[in-house]
């Protein structure tokens, strides 16, 4: 289902970028399994709170947002001390790898949110930042005394976008 989906998306997109020569169409997908956690003592979830545009005159630099809610599945407290963010899939938008210091606890049972903004390129103007993508994020931690590091990956922004631009 997914392959005739797919191929229907492309011939679309072919469609309407030959349709008029001064359209511009693209298609980005993301296939492959994108959710992997390395633990289950922490539930993740994140999400892209903003698009924003990008320029030719800036290179399609941006910031994006993201919030990231963080669940302690753990008997003891759990202190988040640095998130890194980077993407592992995506063709016309993708996030530089970035690291935020954080000094914040999280009882056992409860969650947390925390607000990240990571440097973004967009090589294609007219999708900008509301591809999809895969994220890689790291979260080091010190529970009782403890170093930890664990790895999330998940897929933002569906499977398929469609852009069609002037």
């Amino acid at each position: 289902m997914r392959i005739r989906l797919a191929s229907l998306l492309l011939l679309s997109s072919l469609c309407l970028s030959c349709s008029n020569n001064t359209r511009i169409a693209g298609l980005t997908m993301i296939n492959g399994e994108a959710d992997f956690d390395s633990t289950d003592k922490l539930r993740f979830e994140i999400e892209q709170t903003a698009f924003p545009m990008t320029f030719a005159a800036d290179r399609g630099t941006t910031d994006v947002s993201f919030r990231i809610t963080i669940t302690n599945r753990m008997t003891a407290p759990l202190t988040v001390k640095r998130l890194t963010l980077q993407s592992t899939a995506g063709s016309s938008f993708r996030l530089e790898t970035s690291s935020r210091k954080f000094d914040k606890t999280i009882a056992p049972a409860a969650k947390e949110s925390f607000k990240y903004w990571a440097p973004a390129v967009a090589s294609d103007l007219t999708a900008n930042t509301r591809v999809p993508l895969v994220v890689r994020t790291t979260v080091d931690a010190v529970t009782e005394g403890t170093r930890i590091r664990e790895v999330f990956s998940r897929r933002l922004n569906d499977e398929v976008s469609i852009d069609v631009g002037h």
